[in-house]
């Protein structure tokens, strides 16, 4: 069946004569929040031979787990399940779950200054509770789905953090002890030191639409050629990512600010930050508009798919031109999109750097008036 999973309502503790008690100390929740479910895990203190705990309808003594204490669950009425000790006397169990209850969106701010060398990063977690009861406790936010939770929930529902699916899941962000009434509460993420910026070109000719996030690899002649690249060449601002300060925030859009001379913020960007795409970069960059006198071209020179070996090669051109009287630095963006089993052969640049589990960036000087080429050869494997 279709599980509906939903969070917490209360706890009423039966005594041996069947009258209920509340528990002696305040429930407590531990939450990790992930993109698609939270899961809860719930600190109680109970009297009695049996308990029974209040959870919503559709919850089940299948979809819930005592991952501390020695007790055994079972479902009772619709909206409760029954926790049995064995012997009556004072309890404490954690009991976990997950809940669809519980969902978030992170946003961010660069401000920068009007001289254009330096940004500070802002950011903050919405967070909308629809359970109608409040939840407190220790949070953590992943910036990943749970999954098909129920095939492991012994592992997740007890573990410290879960790992979502994901080749490369990001670290938990901590968001310290939090009360989450009904609604919506803002959660600053971070609010950083003043960063070096500068300006760049970048070329972004795919972008993530193409991504295949599988094991195994696409194997379509026509990706990626299809539609022609883009040329455009976007003028941006690169900022310097601090590690540690950035680690484990989640993807979200982003605004770049500019402070003018008489103290106003004027919006001179918009983009996104902390995408898996670029979750190793070591820079953020923000597009602020199309540069003008330098164009891009991406050209496929070779695709060979040797199903005998489990590998397919291709390799492709980018092309840089500029029309500008002085040189200019280029970042060229490209994504392995085919699948995430991938590495590459070949690259002709020096200052080459993966990004993200499906994503390089290279550097480039373009000359004035001139143009410049970078080659690279990408191999994708399969199982047999």
């Amino acid at each position: 069946r279709a599980m509906r999973v939903l969070p917490y309502l209360g706890v009423l503790a039966s005594s041996t004569h069947g009258q209920p008690r509340v528990p002696r100390k305040p429930v407590g929740h531990d939450l990790t929040l992930y993109r698609d479910v939270a899961l809860v895990r719930q600190r109680l203190e109970l009297d009695g031979a049996t308990a029974t705990v209040a959870v919503p309808e559709g919850v089940t003594a299948d979809d819930a787990l005592v991952i501390d204490g020695d007790a055994k669950l079972r479902s009772g009425e619709p909206g409760a399940l029954v926790v049995d000790f064995g012997a009556a006397g004072h309890h404490s169990i954690v009991l976990g779950y997950i809940t669809d209850k519980l969902r978030w969106d992170a946003a961010y701010t660069l401000i920068a200054t009007p001289a254009r060398d330096h940004a500070v990063l802002r950011g903050a977690l919405a967070i909308r509770n629809t359970s109608k009861i409040a939840l407190h406790g220790p949070a953590h936010v992943i910036d990943g789905e749970l999954g098909a939770w129920r095939t492991r929930r012994a592992t997740q529902v007890a573990g410290e953090v879960a790992a979502p699916d994901a080749a490369s899941p990001p670290p938990p962000r901590d968001l310290g002890p939090l009360v989450l009434p009904p609604g919506e509460t803002r959660v600053a993420l971070v609010e950083g030191q003043p960063r070096r910026m500068r300006a760049v070109l970048v070329y972004d000719p795919i972008g993530t639409k193409l991504d295949n996030t599988g094991s195994e690899p696409l194997r379509d002649v026509s990706l990626g050629v299809t539609e022609p690249a883009s040329p455009k060449v976007s003028e941006s601002l690169e900022i310097a990512r601090d590690a540690h300060e950035t680690a484990g925030l989640p993807a979200g859009p982003v605004r770049l600010l500019e402070r003018r001379s008489d103290n106003t913020l004027a919006v001179i960007g918009e983009s996104r930050l902390f995408d898996a795409q670029t979750r190793r970069s070591t820079a953020l960059t923000v597009a602020i508009g199309t540069a003008v006198g330098v164009t891009g071209s991406r050209e496929r020179r070779e695709l060979t798919d040797e199903e005998s070996r489990h590998r397919l090669v291709e390799e492709f051109v980018i092309e840089i031109a500029s029309t500008r009287a002085e040189p200019v630095d280029v970042l060229v963006r490209e994504h392995l999109y085919r699948g995430q089993t991938w590495a590459l052969a070949y690259w002709s640049v020096r200052d080459i750097h993966q990004e993200g589990a499906q994503s390089v960036t290279m550097r480039e000087r373009v000359p004035a008036h001139g143009k410049v080429k970078i080659m690279y050869v990408v191999v994708y494997t399969w199982g047999t």
